[in-house]
């Protein structure tokens, strides 16, 4: 039984797979902070089917990172208080950087 409804609803679940093979499961609201990410599952794309994405030029730390920042953005990017900081370990940093241009989040 797959995730996705009979109705051909898209799942609810976006399957995002990085450079080792390492597999995430997001929430489809959260992965379409993404902008190259909601652009391919709302196209024509072959991910847009089955909700899957490979990112082979990223690497399952920062994959694993950008995912927090993601859930991070969805929890706070509405409120009007500030959000607690969102922390980045700088040997990270150059990588996240990249991801994010990449991903356009």
């Amino acid at each position: 039984h797959n995730m996705a409804s009979e109705v051909g609803e898209p799942s609810k679940w976006v399957k995002l797979i990085s450079q080792e093979r390492h597999v995430f499961y997001v929430d489809r609201e959260c992965a379409m902070i993404s902008g190259t990410i909601k652009t391919m599952l709302t196209s024509g794309f072959v991910e847009s089917k089955d909700s899957e994405i490979q990112f082979p030029e990223i690497k399952s730390a920062v994959l694993e990172k950008v995912i927090q920042y993601m859930y991070y953005k969805v929890r706070y990017g509405r409120g009007n208080q500030s959000p607690p900081e969102f922390q980045i370990e700088p040997e990270m940093a150059l990588y996240l950087l990249m991801a994010a241009n990449y991903l356009d989040c």
